[in-house]
């Protein structure tokens, strides 16, 4: 199965405008190649909380964020990785993990919504990857 993969290493320093520069990137390629409004509206979404969440974690704000992209035409598949030393809870997130009532921490769990997979672990000598699957053409 062929597909078309995006990869970019996104230095944040502090302001926004990587940040915004990215999530455009990710949603131009999205269109591109052909996906459903509502699918790269969701995937896009899952992507900014999984960013907000590397850069605040494992960049704190100053650092790299390697982003990957993969798409075919069954799944979008969604890879970034820190290099920083927070670890955000290992393992798949599951949508009854919703025990929180504060209003922070529920990135996770929008992840775990509009995504088919969501699974977090730390990387060998330091730093997250959170992988998101989506797959295409399932009901919203």
């Amino acid at each position: 199965m062929q597909g078309s993969t995006l990869a970019r290493t996104l230095l944040v320093d502090g302001s926004p405008e990587p940040v915004r520069a990215m999530r455009a990137t990710i949603d131009s390629f999205l269109r591109d190649h052909g996906l459903k409004q509502e699918e790269v509206r969701a995937i896009v979404l899952a992507f900014s909380e999984g960013l907000d969440n590397a850069w605040e974690h494992g960049t704190q704000g100053d650092g790299e964020i390697d982003v990957r992209l993969r798409h075919t035409a069954r799944y979008v598949l969604v890879s970034l990785q820190d290099r920083g030393t927070e670890l955000l809870p290992v393992g798949r997130i599951h949508a009854s993990d919703e025990e929180s009532e504060n209003e922070r921490g529920r990135g996770m769990l929008l992840m775990n919504k509009l995504m088919d997979f969501v699974h977090v672990r730390g990387v060998p000598g330091g730093g997250t990857r959170v992988s998101m699957l989506r797959l295409l053409g399932r009901e919203p």
